[in-house]
């Protein structure tokens, strides 16, 4: 009878082989998507007064973005990601992950558009808590802020600019009359052409990796298109996924 010695050795290597590939294997965590409904409570400290839109299908601003939010959650997770709902206040403070995305509609006369943090002026300051125009430094009245805010790196600006370029390129091909959009849609806003957008206090409350906000139309002049929450939420989770994998997070 042969010798099972050769057999018996071979299968001790690849045991310790797989036994060394393991941990490797499970220290591999999902990406984290933070997804946050603009303007739902709980509000942000310095910024209670920005309650939001009105007029859409389903009321108030933030009941439409605390739909798509969670639809956009499951989808995410069913895709592997760990998703993680956040509302207006970003708790925990500078809570990191992958990529933010604050969900919003814009007010009468506005624009679909896509805004993304970038380097310089930090976050806004407005009068009381949240009135009056975005000012780079406080008013005498401005309404105290949580306190150390996050920074905008320029490695954070490269890869949120690709972020918001990969939604608005998914937003654009949804955004349509046949879809029930009737306002402008703006595509990527350029740097400091809108400073509540691009200096969102929610960039400043997290170290994502990337930070965008999405304006997905205006009320009530794309009603018919906001109504559309599981096309719009698929349609941003898919864009999402897609930068994941080509950030190769996913």
């Amino acid at each position: 009878m042969a010798s099972c010695r050769p057999v018996r050795t071979a299968f001790v290597a690849i045991t310790a082989a797989l036994a060394l590939a393991a941990p490797a294997a499970l220290s591999a965590q999902p990406p984290v998507v933070l997804v946050q409904a603009g303007h739902l409570s709980p509000g942000e400290p310095g910024y209670l007064a920005q309650t939001g839109a009105s007029g859409n299908p389903f009321g108030l601003e933030s009941e439409f973005n605390r739909r798509v939010r969670d639809a956009m959650i499951k989808q995410l997770k069913t895709a592997g990601v760990d998703a993680r709902p956040l509302a207006a206040r970003v708790e925990p403070l500078g809570v990191a992950g992958a990529t933010f995305v604050s969900i919003h509609h814009d007010s009468p006369g506005g624009a679909a558009m896509v805004g993304h943090a970038i380097t310089g002026g930090n976050e806004n300051y407005y009068r009381g808590e949240g009135t009056g125009t975005a000012s780079p430094t406080p008013y005498p009245d401005s309404g105290p802020h949580r306190t150390p805010a996050t920074k905008v790196s320029p490695a954070v600006e490269r890869t949120s600019a690709g972020t918001a370029r990969r939604l608005s390129s998914a937003l654009k091909s949804i955004f349509t009359p046949a879809n029930g959009a009737r306002g402008r849609f703006s595509g990527v806003i350029p740097p400091n052409s809108n400073r509540r957008m691009n200096h969102f206090y929610g960039f400043y409350r997290t170290t994502a990796q990337s930070r965008v906000i999405v304006e997905a139309g205006a009320a009530p002049d794309d009603n018919r298109f906001l109504a559309k929450v599981p096309l719009i939420s698929r349609t941003l989770t898919t864009a999402i996924i897609s930068d994941l994998r080509a950030r190769k997070l996913l």
